[in-house]
């Protein structure tokens, strides 16, 4: 299927038919009155007669006669074209992956055709629009950014024509300016000319959205009738693969919804451990490194044994370390949340990197710290946001070593009323394979590490109805961004503040 130019292939036709038409209508004239011997036939104006019931009589079967002839053998790509594509429709009949279906349609459509532009719109019921699945001829940023909203112009229109091609020109010509205007915008949202809908038992499965190379591509009636041909074919394809892509959609949020049970079981079970880990064990290990501490002390006044003073510094050494595990267990409990109030970040942040400088320097380590001018004060357990800093750039310079460089970045998203905090190092990495682990409680790749601190660092965050990751690459470093939604923690914290107004208010009465 070529394009339908007016020039070359229109003249032609008008010019062979014209041609074949007054060669009949010629030798018909001359002919019949050596046939038919008649005084009346040797009258002047008898071959304008003649020639006028052949031209009136003959005009359309010759018409048809020629179109095949020049499509046969001067126009044949026409067919070739036809025959590529419903090749192609064929052959996804067995695909079932939506993105390669998308991508096999507007690729062949638009080189088989030979078109500026083609696009294959798919419905997405969550955000209720038409989103796009693939184009040929857009750039990735306009892919990525143009939707259909289901009340468009144009959706309207195709559900009202049905099935049939819709064409720019035509349509908006038939419209007020105020209609026109709005439809033209989707037209040039789509980078499109015309409009192929995608029907199955009258469901709108999609839309191929193409535009030409020249403004003066036509399609005849021919080419609207394959098109639908080739929207019937490919139709179910269609909708088959987005059935698909939804079973695929709602069984990942089912294994999601199973994971976040199971792990919110263990969660309950380690905070019920961790309850009766500070009270049985908590205080006892604070009596026995206080009673070490009081002998380290004493030390000056008798001698001790060397085996004894060394015996003495580890039990302070692992009581101490005991005692931090049980304090990060109870961090994430909501039973130990402590106070919230209005908390400068980069406060936090700098006595945070004070507590680090002197290691840092030690190892060599350089601390990057970028802050958002525009960062906003924050809502929240000022204790529980100097965790979030101490366990991130604890994991930072354990992953650097020595040598290395460590960078902070905290940004204020306006648009998104959130505020997202960026830590990255130059270490050694994480291993694929271990990326989807590294929040899980207990799970270390150091001997002499406990592995809780971005297991708490994950569960503060989520508290505040944040988001963590972290992405990595082995012998580059790694980097965990961390969100944390504003406008939840404003709000809480206005409601709290303006309490607190109304208690001294009524105080002061």
């Amino acid at each position: 299927m070529s394009f339908h130019i007016k020039t070359p292939k229109t003249i032609l036709k008008k010019v062979l038919v014209g041609l074949v038409l007054f060669f009949l209508g010629s030798l018909a004239a001359y002919l019949l009155p050596f046939l038919i011997p008649s005084a009346r036939l040797r009258h002047p104006f008898f071959p304008i007669l003649i020639m006028t019931v052949i031209f009136v009589v003959a005009y359309k079967p010759i018409e048809r006669w020629v179109k095949k002839f020049l499509e046969k053998y001067f126009f044949h790509k026409k067919t070739f074209a036809q025959m590529a594509l419903m090749d192609l429709a064929s052959d996804l009949a067995v695909n079932l992956d939506l993105q390669e279906i998308a991508n096999l349609v507007v690729n062949t459509f638009g080189e088989v055709l030979h078109l500026k532009t083609a696009a294959l719109l798919v419905p997405d019921p969550l955000q209720n629009n038409f989103e796009v699945a693939s184009a040929h001829g857009w750039t990735l940023a306009a892919s990525k950014k143009t939707h259909l909203a289901a009340d468009t112009p144009l959706l309207k229109l195709v559900h009202q024509t049905g099935p049939h091609v819709l064409v720019r020109g035509p349509i908006l010509q038939s419209l007020t300016w105020q209609e026109a205007n709005a439809l033209a915008r989707d037209f040039d949202a789509l980078q499109a000319g015309w409009v192929i809908p995608l029907f199955v038992k009258g469901e709108l499965v999609g839309l191929v959205a193409f535009g030409a190379l020249s403004p003066d591509t036509v399609f005849d009636q021919a080419d609207f009738h394959f098109f639908r041909e080739f929207a019937s074919a490919i139709a179910p394809c269609v909708h088959n693969a987005l059935i698909v892509k939804r079973l695929k959609q709602f069984n990942n949020e089912l294994q999601d919804s199973q994971s976040q049970w199971v792990q919110k079981t263990k969660l309950n079970a380690i905070e019920k451990l961790a309850a009766g880990i500070a009270h049985e064990i908590h205080n006892p290990l604070a009596i026995i490194s206080g009673k070490a501490q009081v002998l380290l002390m004493q030390k000056g006044a008798k001698q001790l044994e060397p085996n004894v003073q060394e015996s003495l510094n580890a039990i302070v050494k692992q009581t101490r370390r005991a005692a931090d595990i049980t304090r990060k267990l109870l961090m994430y409990s909501q039973g130990s949340r402590g106070p919230q109030e209005w908390v400068s970040l980069e406060k936090v942040l700098d006595e945070t990197l004070a507590l680090l400088a002197y290691q840092a320097s030690l190892d060599k380590i350089e601390i990057i710290r970028d802050i958002d001018p525009e960062l906003p004060r924050y809502y929240a357990n000022v204790q529980e946001i100097r965790e979030i800093f101490l366990n991130l750039l604890l994991n930072a310079v354990e992953a650097v070593g020595t040598e290395g460089k460590i960078s902070v970045e905290l940004k204020y998203h306006r648009d998104e009323e959130l505020v997202e905090i960026v830590c990255s190092d130059t270490g050694k990495g994480i291993p694929a394979e271990h990326l989807d682990k590294v929040f899980n409680p207990f799970y270390t790749t150091r001997h002499e590490a406990v592995g809780l601190g971005l297991f708490v660092t994950k569960q503060v965050t989520h508290r505040y109805g944040g988001s963590i990751r972290v992405e990595s690459q082995e012998g580059v470093g790694s980097m965990f961004i961390l969100q944390l939604p504003c406008a939840a923690a404003q709000k809480a914290g206005g409601e709290k503040e303006e309490a607190s107004i109304l208690s001294n208010q009524r105080t002061a009465r």
